[in-house]
């Protein structure tokens, strides 16, 4: 069987594609670190390189596209190194700098020999450095916490097998030339894209068990985002989860847990007696002293557009109530020192473990009716849930 150099050079963008395309997409859905995205960087790089060949077959035209491709060549490979170095928990900052250079040769060689060099623009420096970067990620694959694992056999073998075509490749193009039937038939495109075939399949296998592995030693498969506005409050959503794994914690260990919820729900009315402005002042200053004046160990959040909720262990009921009446005490004087026209009506609830148990959801509604009761008696600055 014939194979033409179009027909291999499509087949092999092909198969870097799939598998590069398949790898960045479970980097990305993994949210994965470290060598897992320098490794994607590897695919994305080789990615490249084979749409620059494809482009160039297609047009039979050399030059610009020869010169990226050769270097995107070099930069994927380093990559791999960079990638292994990343998970043995090396220093990158010389090693990126030496894939950076070596690609850049690269460029400018290819570049220099532009089309008169024809598809062999560049050539020498990229195999040597293909063969170096190669060498170097094969010897960092037994390495540290990669040589430890056998999953990294085919890694090491991918590397070394590259190295060692490259070194080869480029003893015969110097010997014979890459006219001669030798150089052609064992080391011709063809034969190089065969080659390019096997080991990206060996090479996104064996990394992507490397990477499962790492992410179950660090724990992240159900990890969750959180987040925190500018005001340092969590969202509703954040401190659910937050405050859901603290209740579940301290119900272990019957250890103590409170929360407070600090409500402004006249702000609506304040804004549309008053404006917006004064308002938005009222309601950021509710926000910073909120999170100013709890404890500093306190988780922040938000309960709702009127609802603000502070989740504490309090060494005693009358501590988590201590810790309230000074909140409410201080928004008190941060409302009457602002100037503004009118003091909003403040409502502070305290829900305690030893009264509504240890059910977060309980915890939170309970907190939330007692601040509702507090801002609409005029007898208490601060009310329990559950107390007598």
């Amino acid at each position: 069987m014939v194979f033409d150099m179009f027909s291999i050079s499509l087949c092999t963008a092909v198969v870097v594609i799939v598998a590069g395309v398949q790898f960045v997409l479970d980097t990305v859905l993994r949210r994965d670190t470290g060598a897992g995205r320098i490794w994607s960087l590897a695919f994305i790089a080789a990615i490249l390189t084979t749409l620059c060949y494809l482009a160039w077959v297609a047009s039979d035209q050399a030059g610009i596209a020869i010169a990226l491709g050769n270097a995107a060549f070099v930069v994927g490979t380093g990559c791999l190194w960079l990638g292994s170095r990343s998970y043995n928990g090396r220093s990158l900052s010389v090693s990126a700098w030496i894939v950076a250079g070596a690609a850049a040769a690269v460029l400018v060689a290819s570049l220099v020999d532009g089309p008169n060099g024809g598809a062999w623009a560049g050539a020498l420096v990229m195999f040597i450095a293909l063969a170096v970067l190669a060498g170097l990620g094969a010897v960092e694959s037994r390495r540290s916490a990669m040589g430890r694992s056998a999953s990294t056999v085919a890694l090491t073998l991918v590397l070394g097998v590259q190295c060692a075509y490259y070194v080869a490749r480029s003893v015969v193009f110097v010997t014979v030339g890459p006219a001669d039937p030798f150089f052609l038939t064992w080391f011709g495109t063809i034969t190089t894209s065969f080659l390019t075939i096997i080991l990206t399949i060996v090479a996104v296998v064996s990394m992507s068990v490397l990477r499962s592995g790492q992410a179950r030693l660090r724990g992240r498969g159900d990890s969750t985002t959180l987040l925190l506005d500018a005001d340092g409050l969590y969202d509703d959503d954040s401190f659910t989860k937050l405050f859901g794994d603290l209740t579940q914690r301290a119900a272990a260990f019957s250890e103590r847990i409170a929360v407070i919820s600090v409500r402004l729900d006249d702000l609506p009315q304040i804004a549309t007696a008053f404006g917006t402005v004064e308002a938005q002042d009222i309601a950021h200053a509710w926000r910073v002293g909120s999170r100013r004046y709890a404890p500093t160990s306190a988780i922040v959040g938000y309960a709702g557009a009127s609802g603000i909720v502070i989740a504490l262990q309090p060494s005693s009921i009358g501590d988590a109530r201590r810790v309230a009446s000074r909140i409410h005490r201080r928004l008190l004087d941060d409302f009457g020192s602002m100037g503004t026209s009118v003091v909003p009506v403040l409502g502070v609830g305290i829900a305690v473990s030893d009264i509504a148990g240890y059910d977060s959801e309980a915890l939170f509604t309970a907190a939330n009716d007692a601040a509702v009761r507090s801002a609409s008696s005029p007898d208490a600055s601060v009310m329990i849930a559950g107390a007598v």
